[in-house]
């Protein structure tokens, strides 16, 4: 039995409203832990070089 198709979000679907959707991180904020997660490698380094001559 065919009925009334459902109608969706309009405001959902609308140009306008392109952040509409997943949500993901920023580019910002994904350069933002890419750093951090650089500068902590960094700081381990000296200990590892250490830890392996020993």
């Amino acid at each position: 039995m065919p009925g009334k198709k459902q109608s969706r979000n309009g405001h959902a679907f609308h140009p306008i409203m392109r952040k509409g959707g997943v949500h993901e991180k920023t580019n910002k904020a994904k350069r933002k832990a890419d750093k951090l997660h650089t500068s902590r490698k960094v700081g381990e380094w000296p200990s590892q070089i250490v830890s392996q001559a020993a």
